[in-house]
């Protein structure tokens, strides 16, 4: 079995991710996507050029300027690292399942980088606008004018979860933590007791 989670920025996706028990393995794209640069970094050379090293690594701060500021670049960023992010993270969750774990695909771009067909089931968190630039100026220190740009840019997760044939669970973050947890508990008690049966 495998599950997607995913939500906007400061929905508090990462905050559930840890919520979930022993019996899951929560896999997260930001981290891999990570490992995806220096497992790609010839092709990422050929397509960026050598100024995006730095002591032999590809350097993050060096590339995100270069793809954040040309969508065609971006893509090309994107058809390169989210082959290999997707293929290891269905191999991250084969294994789980060995291993009588049910694999959480952690994932702000769930839909955009193609794993829904495989998910059984998706969790979306949800909160409110207010509340996560909130979270975002006080966790991040940006201002309210580049969460706006940020917010925007990400407008379309969440859009195509209904005509995907798969059952989509909203789980509320509107500021009580008290009620997250509750949430968190119930889907994932509902999760583990349908795959014993």
């Amino acid at each position: 079995m495998i599950i997607g989670l995913t939500g906007k920025s400061c929905s508090g996706k990462d905050y559930v991710s840890h919520m979930f028990g022993d019996e899951f393995l929560v896999i997260d794209e930001d981290h891999l996507g990570h490992i995806a640069l220096d497992v790609n970094k010839d092709k990422l050379v050929d397509a960026f050029g050598e100024d995006i090293l730095r002591d032999g690594k590809v350097d993050r701060k060096k590339l995100g300027p270069i793809v954040f500021s040309d969508k065609e670049k971006l893509e090309k960023l994107n058809s390169i690292s989210h082959p290999w992010m997707v293929s290891e993270t269905l191999r991250m969750c084969r294994e789980a399942e060995k291993e009588g774990k049910i694999g959480v695909i952690n994932a702000a771009i769930l839909e955009k980088m193609g794993f829904v067909p495989y998910c059984d089931e998706v969790v979306s968190v949800s909160s409110p606008y207010s509340e996560r630039l909130k979270r975002a100026v006080k966790r991040d220190g940006i201002t309210p004018e580049a969460f706006e740009k940020r917010n925007e840019s990400q407008k379309d997760i969440g859009s195509t979860l209904n005509g995907d044939n798969v059952k989509v669970t909203i789980i509320n973050n509107s500021g009580d933590e008290e009620s997250l947890s509750r949430q968190v508990n119930e889907y994932c008690d509902r999760i583990l007791s349908k795959r014993s049966q």
